[in-house]
């Protein structure tokens, strides 16, 4: 079981993210909320990631701490629409070498930003942005893995709109809150004798910036007498720096 859960646990710790950027030409738009999510050739992010891996009984767990950055790079063509391409590129330290771990599709579209993610689709924002708008954000997240199977029926909701956040590490004003997912299904602390999971997604958006925080966490979990009683991941990223 262990040998299943690290390979999904690499790939969210390596290349979960959204932060994203393209030109402002390509649609014609006078909202201004589309701010909170710039798009620009060479738009760059750095991201302070701390990760934690779950793959056994309790307290049984793995911590892995490095930087990535995600630039914008070229445009595209994906699904017949004009789209942008970001580069990941990830390092073990400050000042080490930086090695090309992904890349991620954004197509922008006259209400919404759409990205491409291992070969997963997602509304990731809509527009215009307002307290309290919720939409099906993984309604287009169909994978043949099951192990990804718990992306679906996701309700998306933003909250504190225009308010400043500190991210632990930099403070950023102007900000809103994307409410991904929160579950707890037969959560450990409520009743350890039965199986659940644990769920739980948030990102956090600058004006002119992008995305300035993100906190993913999925793990299950099963009764004492199973051989795995905790599996999963949990990773935090923070913006450390921008261009």
């Amino acid at each position: 079981m262990r040998k299943k859960i690290l390979p999904i646990f690499l790939l969210v710790a390596l290349c979960l993210v959204s932060f994203f950027s393209c030109r402002k030409d390509t649609l014609s738009t006078a909202d201004a909320t589309r701010g909170y999510f710039p798009l620009t050739l060479g738009k760059s992010v750095t991201y302070a990631v701390d990760s934690t891996l779950y793959y056994g009984p309790p307290g049984t767990t793995r911590h892995v701490s490095m930087l990535f950055r995600y630039t914008i790079s070229d445009t595209v063509t994906y699904n017949k629409k004009t789209a942008y391409l970001m580069d990941i590129y990830s390092t073990p330290y400050v000042g080490g070498i930086w090695t090309a771990c992904g890349e991620i599709i954004i197509t922008p579209t006259p209400t919404s930003l759409l990205y491409a993610e291992n070969n997963v689709n997602y509304i990731k924002m809509i527009f215009p942005i307002a307290n309290g708008t919720t939409w099906k954000g993984n309604q287009y997240a169909v994978t043949p893995d099951s192990l990804y199977s718990y992306l679906y029926n996701w309700d998306y909701t933003y909250a504190n709109f225009g308010l400043s956040y500190f991210n632990g590490r930099v403070n950023f004003d102007h900000t809103v809150s994307l409410l991904e997912d929160d579950e707890n299904v037969d959560y450990q602390n409520v009743d350890s004798a039965v199986a659940g999971y644990r769920t739980y997604a948030k990102e956090v958006y600058a004006y002119g910036v992008g995305m300035i925080y993100k906190e993913w966490t999925h793990y299950t979990f099963g009764p004492p007498d199973t051989v795995q009683n905790k599996n999963g991941y949990s990773v935090t990223m923070r913006a450390i720096d921008y261009n």
